[in-house]
C-alpha cells in the first residue's frame, strides 16, 4: 500500500498497488493496461544498445513528485512498462496500479515526455519495450530502469519424468488455480529462491539470491536498508518462524531475529564455527539449526548442541535436517546417514532393512494418524536418478514403505521439499526436476508442472502453506501460489 498527501489540496489519497501475472510475451506485460499506444509490432528490452533514458531525466522525475507529494508514510512500488519507438518517442503501455490514481497518471505523463534513446538492431532503430520502477520507501520516491533478462523469459524446458508406466490424469488440476509472480510482472528482486516461509500472521516471507520480500498476499514489500541490516540485494540463505512469531533468517554466516524489538544479531559462531546450513523448528516451536558440525538446539535463550562427542552414535556431526515427531522422537539426518533418539535412546538405520539405509532425510511431515512421511536422500549420491531416493513412510504399526519412481507414481526420485495438506488431507511434494506431486496417500498420485499446468517450470525448492490452505512454492523460476477455487 502507498499513502501520501498532494501538499496543494492536502487531501488523504490511499493506493493500493498489487500485482498479478501477465504472460511474459504479451505485448503488455503488467495488467493495468493503456490502449493508446501504436503496438502493431515491437520486442521486449531488445537490442544492441537498448532503449534507455537517462539516469538524470528519471532522478528529475522523482525530484518533482517529491516536492508534490508528502510520501512520509508511503512504501511499495509501481512498475511501468514503456514502448519507446524507433523514433525516440515513448507511450506508456502498462502498469501495476490497480487503482489507477493520480500520482500514476502523473507518471504516465511524465515517462511519455521524456527524452529517451530508442534501441537498435543492426545499426537500425526499432521499437521496444523497456521497464521502469519506482519505489517508495523512506518519505521518498526512487526510480531505475529495470532491465530484462530475454534468456529467463524463455520456457525453463522440460521436466525429467522417469517414471515410464504411470498415466498422470492429473483429475483435481482443475481444482486449483495457479498464480506466477517473477521480477518481470512484480517487485520481486530475483526469479531464484530456495527458501520461504508463511508467518503466524499470514505473510510470505520469500529468500533470493538477491534480496529478502514480504508478501500479504495482496502486496510486495521488499526487506531492505531502509527496514532491516540488510540491502536490497543480500543474499538470503534460509528463513523460519519460532513458536512467538519471531522471524530468523541466515545471511552470510549471520543469524538474525526480527521481533517487535526489531532486528537482532544472534551469536551464532560462539557455538558452532561453520555456522548454519538450515533453519528449522520442532512442534513447540523451539528453532534448531543445523550446521556442519551438529545440531544447535535453542530453547528458551539456552544453547544445546548435539555432535558425534554428545552422540557417539551419530552417524555424522554434519547434520543436514532434523524434525522432532508427535511421539516427540527425534529424526535427524546426517552426511553419512540417520538416527532416531527417543527419550534419550538412539537408534541408527544404516545396518538396518528399512529404506532409511544409507541415506538420510531431508524433509519430514506427519498426517493426523502419526503417518511419517520422510524425504530420502542417498548417501554419497551420483548424478541423476537414484532409486534408494523417493518417499518413506512410517506407519503407525511400525510398517516402512518406500516410493520411488519404479514402484509407485512418483514421476522422479530427489525431493526437495514435502507438506502435508490438513485441509485436503493430502501431501504435496516438491521435485528438484519433475515439479509438483500430488498424492492422496492411498494410490491417487498426479503431477503439476510447466508442460500441463500454469506452472513457471519444474525445479521447486519449498513448499509453504497459510491459515486458510494457499500453497507458496519457492521455485527457480519464480513464486508460485496454488488456491482451492
Amino acid at each position: 500500500m502507498l499513502a501520501f498527501l498532494y501538499r496543494r489540496k492536502l487531501s488523504f489519497i490511499t493506493l493500493f498497488v498489487f500485482l498479478l501475472p501477465a504472460p511474459l510475451f504479451a505485448q503488455n506485460l503488467f495488467l493495468e493496461k493503456i490502449d493508446v499506444c501504436s503496438t502493431a509490432s515491437f520486442c521486449m528490452d531488445c537490442g544492441d544498445p537498448k532503449a534507455t533514458c537517462d539516469q538524470f531525466t528519471l532522478d528529475y522525475i522523482c525530484d518533482q513528485i517529491n516536492r508534490k507529494y508528502i510520501l512520509k508514510d508511503a512504501f511499495g512500488s509501481i512498475s511501468f512498462q514503456v514502448l519507446v519507438e524507433a523514433s525516440g518517442f515513448s507511450c506508456v503501455l502498462s502498469h501495476t496500479d490497480v487503482t489507477n490514481g493520480p500520482l500514476t497518471a502523473e507518471l504516465i505523463r511524465y515517462l511519455n515526455g521524456n527524452i529517451w534513446r530508442p534501441a537498435k538492431e543492426n545499426g537500425k532503430p526499432v521499437y521496444a519495450s523497456v521497464n521502469v520502477i519506482f519505489r517508495f520507501a523512506n518519505g521518498k520516491i526512487s526510480s531505475q530502469m529495470q532491465r530484462m533478462d530475454l534468456a529467463e523469459l524463455k520456457p525453463p524446458g522440460d521436466p525429467a519424468i522417469y517414471n515410464k508406466t504411470t498415466t498422470y490424469a492429473n483429475p483435481s488440476l482443475k481444482s486449483y488455480e495457479f498464480t506466477t509472480w517473477t521480477k518481470y510482472n512484480s517487485p520481486l528482486p530475483d526469479n531464484i529462491s530456495k527458501s520461504c516461509i508463511v508467518d503466524k500472521s499470514d505473510v510470505l516471507w520469500y529468500t533470493t539470491i538477491k534480496g529478502l520480500t514480504r508478501f500479504d498476499g495482496q502486496n510486495f514489500n521488499p526487506v531492505n536498508e531502509f527496514n532491516s541490516p540488510f540491502n536490497a540485494e543480500t543474499d538470503v540463505a534460509d528463513i523460519n518462524v519460532d513458536k512467538d512469531n519471531n522471524k530468523w533468517v541466515y545471511v552470510d554466516d549471520k543469524m538474525y531475529k526480527y521481533s517487535d524489538a526489531g532486528w537482532q544479531i544472534f551469536d551464532f559462531k560462539k557455538f558452532v564455527p561453520p555456522g548454519a546450513i538450515r533453519i528449522l523448528n520442532n512442534r513447540h516451536g523451539d528453532l534448531l539449526f543445523a550446521t556442519k558440525a551438529g545440531l544447535v538446539v535453542l530453547r528458551k535463550d539456552k544453547v544445546v548442541v548435539l555432535n558425534k562427542k554428545t552422540i557417539p552414535l551419530l552417524p555424522s556431526s554434519n547434520v543436514y535436517y532434523v524434525y522432532e515427531d508427535s511421539r516427540k522422537r527425534l529424526w535427524i539426518g546426517t552426511s553419512k546417514g540417520c538416527i532416531m533418539i527417543d527419550h534419550n535412546v538412539p537408534t541408527t538405520f544404516n545396518t538396518s532393512n528399512t529404506p532409511l539405509k544409507d541415506t538420510y532425510i531431508s524433509n519430514a511431515t506427519e498426517d493426523e494418524a502419526g503417518n511419517l512421511y520422510f524425504s530420502l536422500t542417498a548417501c554419497n549420491a551420483t548424478p541423476g536418478d537414484n532409486d534408494k531416493e523417493g518417499i518413506a513412510i512410517l506407519k503407525t504399526n511400525g510398517s516402512w514403505l518406500h516410493y520411488n519412481d519404479k514402484n509407485s507414481g512418483m514421476p522422479s526420485n530427489h525431493v526437495n521439499d514435502m507438506l502435508y495438506d490438513k485441509y485436503e488431507h493430502v501431501l504435496w511434494i516438491g521435485t528438484e526436476q519433475s515439479g509438483i506431486v500430488r498424492f492422496n496417500l492411498k494410490d491417487g498420485w498426479e503431477n503439476y508442472h510447466n508442460n500441463n499446468s500454469a506452472m513457471p517450470g519444474y525445479t521447486i525448492n519449498k513448499l509453504a502453506q497459510d491459515s486458510k490452505g494457499v500453497i507458496y512454492a519457492a521455485t527457480a523460476n519464480g513464486l508460485l501460489r496454488i488456491k482451492k477455487k
